[in-house]
């Protein structure tokens, strides 16, 4: 008897959670077509076009059911408490993010050799078009590789010290920045958000001051910046991952050189140039996606002019760089950014590459092992 009242009570409290949800999620829907989630920093599905047509060919029904998983009522309040539940129970990761003392961390299992190798070629081909120009390879680790002793021995977690060899063993005539020594001797240090998936800008420094040594600049110490404290509320791209409040939120800094004291920064929105004399976006601070205010968000071209009297800079990138750039600006007159994600044709239609002193290339481990766009750069 007990089990069959159970049964009827849980039959109907599922009904109302059928019926009600739709009718809420349409009473309370947003009055904009196609709000945008910060949390998750992209615009939300806007409502299908109903026609015969659409009810035809299936249009309408797989856009509704996208839409209504964008838009349900109390959406984000559903993810937490499912991904509170996935943690009780044990599960190691919650969409990707493992979390231990009071730090996120995306999990990476590893890589592709026959993958990278093709990035590694397209590398090696390019540089053999500019033997002149010292070229230099630097793999930013994420944190997972710097704090791999807190996943659990059954984590599958791969070596990103080992694709670091694997780079140098393969790259031709390219210098290769190792960076991990110095990040884990660092480890104790604030090096990493606790949740976001980019290193801090002290870490950014970190890696800055190994690139000097091999880059053959003399790197600037500590006591030659302005510290400033720019937001203590950031909240990042693994934060939106799993929605988790018990972490506690992250610093933003900013570290302003003495010796740069004017820059003329340009960068191609929307197929425009735009000009600007900073490289901090103070407006990003004010929303989510604060990792913005470090140059912007991910563009094709960036180009960086100071007083500088140094030699020029061209970097290939992902957005790993963002936070490291700033620091190069003492020691280089001109600094030409590009992201090859956001280039789909040759780089002689954004740059001159025989115009320039040196070349870096800065991916984090994760985007180098899983991107293809770096092999473009074989269309010179």
């Amino acid at each position: 008897m007990k089990n069959k009242a159970y049964k009827i009570v849980t039959v109907a409290l599922f009904a109302v959670i059928l019926i009600t949800l739709p009718v809420l999620t349409f009473v309370f829907n947003p009055s904009d077509p196609r709000p945008f989630s910060e949390n998750e920093n992209r615009y939300l599905s806007t409502f299908p076009s109903l026609s015969v047509e659409t009810l035809k060919n299936e249009k309408f029904m797989n856009g509704f059911e996208t839409w209504f998983s964008d838009r349900f009522f109390g959406r984000e309040q559903w993810i937490k408490l499912r991904n509170a539940t996935e943690r009780l129970i044990g599960k190691i990761d919650v969409n990707g993010v493992f979390t231990s003392n009071d730090r996120m961390m995306e999990i990476w299992s590893g890589y592709d050799s026959d993958f990278i190798l093709k990035n590694l070629n397209a590398l090696n081909s390019f540089s053999q078009l500019y033997p002149d120009i010292p070229m230099y390879f630097m793999l930013a680790p994420t944190s997972q590789e710097i704090y791999s002793d807190l996943f659990p021995a059954s984590a599958p977690i791969g070596s990103q010290s080992e694709l670091l060899e694997f780079c140098r063993d393969n790259l031709t005539a390219m210098q290769t920045v190792n960076v991990i020594p110095t990040l884990k001797l660092h480890s104790q240090d604030y090096i990493y958000y606790r949740t976001d998936h980019h290193w801090t800008s002290y870490g950014a420094y970190l890696a800055y001051y190994d690139a000097a040594k091999v880059m053959g600049f003399k790197p600037s110490d500590l006591n030659e910046y302005d510290i400033e404290h720019a937001a203590y509320d950031f909240r990042g791209t693994l934060y939106s991952k799993t929605l988790d409040d018990g972490i506690t939120p992250d610093v933003m800094d900013y570290y302003h050189p003495h010796s740069v004291k004017n820059v003329t920064f340009t960068r191609l929105e929307n197929t425009e140039k735009k000009k600007y004399d900073s490289l901090y976006f103070r407006d990003y601070l004010k929303v989510k996606d604060k990792y913005s205010s470090f140059l912007g968000p991910n563009c094709p071209y960036m180009d960086i002019v100071t007083e500088a009297d140094g030699p020029s800079l061209l970097i290939f990138k992902d957005s790993y760089a963002h936070s490291l750039i700033p620091f190069l600006t003492a020691h280089f007159g001109r600094i030409t950014v590009l992201d090859m994600r956001y280039i789909k044709t040759s780089i002689n239609d954004f740059v001159k590459v025989k115009n320039y002193d040196s070349v870096l290339i800065l991916y984090n481990a994760i985007t180098f092992s899983q991107d293809k766009d770096i092999r473009r750069l074989n269309m010179g």
